[in-house]
């Protein structure tokens, strides 16, 4: 099929402001993840048609290509002036007389020719399907694993220290590789395939 040749060619790029990504050949999925023995990032690889079926490696690549054209959108609209403005207020924190620019910003969203004339955003139905299973499919615990972990890029033992010390019990990292696993799987069977259990090996790459 075509759409299995095109799995080899990706559709994002590499971003150091995401901790996964698709290897430029195809042939790797990688995630940064800590390693809680060393305390150290490392790159966990997974082999795409081995250890990660094709059809969700195209989907997590459109959707990490998605998050890169927000981004790319984000930076354009992004106003260098300003910045600066918000540089210079930030490195002096102590200055009485400084004023936010964020203040000085007129709150337009009561104009009424915005209102009226203002288009609804368009939405890629996958990541619409994938919010409504997160939503309406998941555990509230579940949805702040995928919004931490998946939305902000927060590492799963983060995650697991943050709940020992809101709730004064930690849970195991397996407990929380299983959490991550059932979102995956709800997600995954919304769009017909399967998750592909990673094998355990004698040796990391």
């Amino acid at each position: 099929m075509q759409r299995n040749k095109d799995s080899k060619k990706r559709k994002s790029n590499y971003n150091p402001n995401r901790a996964c990504y698709l290897t430029a050949d195809g042939k790797y999925y990688c995630f940064e993840i800590l390693d809680i023995d060393t305390g150290r990032m490392i790159t966990q690889k997974l082999e795409v048609g081995k250890d990660l079926s094709k059809k969700w490696t195209i989907f997590l690549d459109e959707f990490d290509h998605d998050m890169d054209l927000q981004d790319r959108y984000e930076s354009e609209q992004r106003d260098p002036l300003f910045d600066t403005k918000i540089s210079n207020y930030k490195a002096d924190p102590d200055n009485e007389d400084a004023v936010d620019p964020w203040d000085t910003l007129a709150d337009k969203s009561g104009n009424p020719e915005n209102i009226l004339f203002s288009e609804p955003e368009q939405e890629n139905p996958q990541v619409a399907q994938v919010r409504c299973i997160i939503n309406e499919d998941c555990t509230e615990a579940q949805q702040e694993l995928f919004y931490s972990h998946f939305g902000e890029g927060t590492q799963l033992e983060e995650i697991r220290q943050t709940e020992a010390e809101q709730t004064g019990k930690l849970p195991s990292s397996q407990a929380m590789t299983n959490r991550k696993n059932k979102i995956i799987d709800k997600v995954a069977k919304s769009f017909g395939v399967e998750r592909v259990k990673r094998r355990k090996s004698a040796k990391q790459d």
